[in-house]
């Protein structure tokens, strides 16, 4: 679906809640940058299922303003994961103000409405203005922890250890009605194989912690075995 100029293609209520939006999401930014990109941002409304941008392509400045999306990406032995969920509000792509390629699809979950902006726009306001030039500085920092953590668990937890965190993470989107995430693509969100992660299953329906629903579903049974990793941060994004 192409993208809109948000200050042409739509209400000005909208572009008002845009501007809350990144007053919330980057609060050391001038009022005149947060301007400038309400007027420069870009609107896509993508269909569930609808990639975003694809892998090797410029990677764009993104807001996730309603929906939910993933970033997917193919290994080389051909395995399909997905290194984060992105949720309303989040903003990522930050690395796209160096002009890097995109390592991943980013997708939609649900239908959505993503605000977009290149990465030079985003450079030449960040170059004007030190506080929203921090604001990018905190964000990828935080997100480099984030990564240094993520590699951690990967190589220091088991299959069964990796699947509950990304429930627990995942919570309210593998156990909502209807699930925004199913159990055909948790596989992709722990890193292992569909028959590693039925093996797990398994073994936590019999520990009565779960139980799967049909083909694609799950309902959690003992909240409480999700409850143990409460130091739980969000992901890393492939593109940052």
């Amino acid at each position: 679906m192409p993208a809109s100029r948000l200050a042409s293609a739509s209400a000005p209520a909208e572009a008002e809640r845009l501007q809350i939006l990144l007053h919330a999401t980057l609060p050391g930014s001038r009022p005149e940058s947060i301007r400038g990109l309400t007027a420069s941002a870009r609107v896509r409304r993508p269909r569930a299922g609808e990639r975003i941008w694809q892998q090797g392509e410029p990677i764009p400045i993104s807001l996730l303003v309603e929906g939910f999306a993933a970033f997917r990406r193919t290994t080389v032995d051909g395995q399909q994961l997905i290194p984060v969920v992105v949720l309303p509000g989040e903003l990522y792509g930050l690395i796209g103000l160096a002009g890097s390629l995109a390592s991943a699809d980013f997708t939609a979950l649900t239908d959505c409405v993503v605000v977009t902006w290149r990465g030079a726009t985003v450079r030449e306001l960040a170059a004007a203005d030190a506080g929203l030039a921090l604001d990018v500085i905190d964000r990828l920092a935080s997100l480099v922890t984030v990564m240094t953590e993520r590699v951690d668990g990967f190589l220091h937890q088991d299959a069964r250890r990796r699947v509950l965190r990304v429930l627990a993470r995942h919570r309210e989107l593998f156990f909502a009605d209807p699930p925004i995430l199913t159990r055909a693509q948790l596989p992709a969100l722990v890193g292992t194989s569909r028959e590693m992660t039925s093996r797990v299953l398994r073994s936590l329906e019999r520990d009565g912690t779960v139980a799967r629903i049909g083909r694609t579903r799950l309902q959690l049974l003992d909240p409480t075995a999700l409850d143990t990793d409460r130091h739980e941060r969000p992901e890393l994004l492939p593109d940052l």
